[in-house]
């Protein structure tokens, strides 16, 4: 552990010149051996929101895939790896690597009824008038966000603090219009009028399968570059597209004279 730390943290000793998730990666790999050999156990390292990886240095994602197929064919290490939706599955599938994999597993929102359960009963979203609970404000602030538990503890905080409702929505509705805005959706955009197809068909059938949410673009990797900014989800389990969340949907349906056909 102490080889890990300095390798991450770094210490006055001479750098080799490899970069320091490389050397940490190394370091994990020495111990992990010493762990395996004491427990009989096969050490597990987490790669979480790997997306962020996806946008900065592409590259090191597939490095880091590479190494664990090939440590998963020597039994050496499991590597767990955690995604938001977006196009980060569909480029680990598509690699070779992929084949010691096992399938991914999603991870739902809350139902309804858990995400009402939190926001009553445990954020205390609720008023008392005439002897009777009113969660009014709880329910609209789940139909602005969905089951999302981190969107949840987002609205609960602010509407907690004393924003209302509408300041709440404003500001979550410019943080998804950025999103609009950087997957080149909006009008006068390039990929407006297939966005407007593409929204049309969701707000339809609720999803699209991956190869027909494909064929509405041009060139395949047009629609890649799309789903990696978070305006649609993609579901690895079912090879799926949908909207990436009940924010996305609301937003749609509050700018319908701009996305509906």
């Amino acid at each position: 552990m102490a080889q890990f730390m300095k390798k991450i943290l770094g210490d006055n000793v001479k750098i080799d010149g490899r970069p320091k998730w490389r050397r940490a990666l190394e370091a994990f790999k020495s111990t992990g051996a010493v762990y395996k050999a004491k427990h009989n156990k096969l050490p597990v390292i987490v790669y979480d929101n790997i997306s962020e990886i996806m946008n900065v240095d592409p590259e090191v994602l597939d490095a880091l895939q590479n190494d664990a197929k090939m440590n998963a064919d020597h039994r050496r290490y499991v590597a767990v790896f955690v995604s938001s939706k977006g196009s980060v599955p569909r480029r680990m599938q598509s690699r070779s690597a992929w084949s010691r994999a096992e399938e991914p597993m999603e991870i739902g929102d809350l139902t309804k009824e858990e995400s009402l359960d939190y926001l009553i009963n445990k954020r205390e979203i609720k008023t008392v008038r005439e002897g009777k609970i009113d969660t009014t404000e709880a329910e609209r602030l789940y139909e602005l966000v969905g089951g999302c538990i981190v969107n949840l503890q987002s609205v609960a905080g602010k509407f907690l603090k004393g924003q209302d409702f509408e300041d709440i929505k404003k500001q979550l509705f410019i943080k998804v219009g950025d999103k609009f805005r950087t997957a080149k959706l909006l009008r006068n955009y390039k990929h407006y009028e297939v966005g407007k197809r593409v929204i049309s068909a969701l707000l339809k059938s609720k999803e699209l399968d991956r190869t027909k949410f494909e064929e509405f673009f041009n060139d395949p990797e047009e629609a890649n570059e799309v789903l990696k900014t978070n305006v649609f989800a993609y579901h690895p389990e079912n090879d799926t597209v949908t909207f990436q969340s009940q924010s996305v949907k609301c937003y749609v349906r509050e700018k319908a004279d701009i996305f509906l056909i």
